[in-house]
């Protein structure tokens, strides 16, 4: 029956993502001119993730922490990184922020393509000129006032173990002078494992945000120190929770 109920599942999210991309078209033609962050059509797009969840038997989720962003104040958030449905999870925030992404993710037919219509950053992996594009890109958002979101592990973990931070959202920090926000995201992996997309049993899916490094508490610190002292606060939470 699970397997049944994965597969119907996952053909209702090729329908709802069918049906919602015109919709998201609309909205990105609309609210241009007035909205030049789109921040309307981010907020559709985290609506549109958080559907996924709320029609899916075999998740729930928790949200805490989210009063900790505050408005009109852009952020360098980053995560730990356990699964496919990270994105959906985070989308629950309700925050406005521009994904940083890897490439191959925006040829999704209409959800990649969305991605697109948003703004969000795209990256090739291995590749110095896009990874200084992405930087370029990513200032721009923040000086204009977006949030940017990346994992910084830069790929899934396979075991559940956070790897080790890469620096480039942490050099966009101190670059611009902005908070980091940590989110801590539990479970992801367990309700859709690496490899498969089948669903069995239920799963509580957490996100939490953690207080920001604010600028002038890393302010005398190395790009190195200012990364890892990002990821001991992600690691040690989980540590901490798993006790």
């Amino acid at each position: 029956m699970s397997y049944l109920l994965s597969a119907l599942y996952l053909v209702w999210v090729v329908l709802l993502s069918a049906l919602l991309f015109p919709i998201a078209v609309c909205i990105r033609i609309i609210t241009t001119p007035f909205d030049r962050r789109l921040v309307i059509l981010n907020y559709f797009s985290h609506l549109w993730g958080a559907l996924y969840f709320w029609t899916n038997p075999f998740w729930s989720i928790s949200i805490s922490g989210r009063e900790k962003f505050t408005t009109d104040q852009p952020y360098v958030i980053v995560s730990n990184h356990l699964s496919a449905i990270d994105v959906l999870a985070v989308s629950l925030l309700f925050r406005h922020f521009k994904w940083v992404s890897k490439i191959e993710n925006f040829k999704i037919p209409f959800i990649g393509w969305t991605m697109y219509l948003n703004r969000y950053v795209a990256i090739k992996r291995g590749g110095i000129s896009s990874i200084k594009n992405m930087m370029t890109q990513s200032k721009e958002h923040l000086d204009n006032g977006s949030s940017i979101f990346i994992f910084p592990e830069g790929s899934r973990s396979s075991d559940g173990q956070i790897k080790s931070f890469k620096t480039g959202a942490f050099k966009i920090a101190q670059e611009m002078q902005v908070p980091i926000m940590p989110v801590v995201l539990s479970n992801t992996d367990k309700a859709v494992p690496k490899r498969s997309l089948h669903f069995k049993g239920h799963h509580k899916i957490n996100v939490e945000v953690l207080e920001p490094i604010m600028p002038q508490q890393y302010q005398q610190l190395s790009l190195r120190e200012l990364t890892t002292l990002a990821q001991s606060r992600i690691s040690n939470h989980i540590e901490f929770n798993k006790e």
